[in-house]
């Protein structure tokens, strides 16, 4: 996971400006962050058309997969830095080599933080969401770059009162 410090650094700058003005140590905020997670796993599904075998319709382009792979993703960063996860950690093997079951294996996990919030089911969710990627067939490469853009297009956001 060390290979990823370089977003979860960037990441957390960005979790700081958020911070001024959204206290994560609310409970309501707490509960948005997790709906958010959920919704954000839902469009990156939605991109990809893994679920869609009534259709034809190929997947989004990789540059917009990765965009919404990337919010999910961050979104997880985000529940790491407030649980002061470290990167040189040992992460757990995700169980699935299923693009559809890592899919909903997420679902299933990232409903139930309320109730488990703590380093070790925090992490379980980011090695789940890193192999995720792996299945979505992003390299490295991909996955900390499409994480940079997606933290640059939000400080910009946040600049502009988005």
């Amino acid at each position: 996971m060390i290979k990823y410090q370089k977003i979860y650094e960037e990441n957390k700058i960005l979790d700081g400006i958020f911070n001024k003005d959204y206290p994560q140590m609310s409970e309501e905020i707490f509960k948005k962050n997790i709906l958010e997670l959920l919704v954000e796993i839902g469009e990156l599904a939605n991109e990809t058309r893994c679920f869609k075998y009534w259709s034809s319709k190929e997947s989004s382009e990789k540059e917009v997969v990765i965009e919404e792979y990337a919010d999910c993703l961050l979104m997880v960063f985000a529940f790491c830095n407030f649980l002061n996860v470290s990167l040189d950690e040992n992460f757990e093997e995700p169980p699935s080599n299923n693009l559809i079951d890592q899919f909903i294996y997420l679902y299933e996990i990232c409903s139930k933080i309320e109730a488990n919030y703590n380093k070790e089911y925090i992490k379980k969710i980011l090695s789940n969401f890193i192999y995720l990627g792996k299945l979505l067939n992003f390299s490295d490469k991909d996955i900390i770059d499409g994480c940079i853009n997606k933290i640059n297009k939000n400080k910009v956001r946040l600049s502009t009162n988005y």
